[in-house]
């Protein structure tokens, strides 16, 4: 997914049977989430099931891993996250490189 670099977003997990159809979560299901790239989103793992993914402005690619346990089994996910730029919201003055107004003879 893309997220703007100013945003953050909610992540759950979702259970499916073998073939993909929604299934309730499993009573003693535990999922823990993690982040190969704090330097783009900082996450915050709730340890409820869910985590919120954090843009911290830098632009680049973090990917966000889920291990969720139930049953003595466990299972994984994955969601890759690009940082992208938001909405333009200032505008800056950039002053060029500076050139004498009457060159030297």
């Amino acid at each position: 997914m893309d997220l703007a670099a100013d945003h953050q977003v909610t992540l759950t997990g979702e259970w499916t049977d073998e073939v993909g159809n929604p299934v309730p979560a499993p009573a003693d299901a535990a999922v823990v989430y993690s982040n190969d790239n704090p330097a783009v989103i900082n996450l915050t793992d709730n340890g409820d099931g869910t985590a919120v993914a954090a843009a911290v402005g830098e632009l680049g690619t973090a990917n966000i891993h889920a291990e969720a346990t139930a049953g003595g089994e466990t299972v994984h996910g994955d969601l890759q996250i690009v940082v992208v730029a938001g909405l333009a919201e200032r505008f800056n003055v950039v002053a060029g490189e500076p050139t004498e107004v009457t060159p030297d003879v």
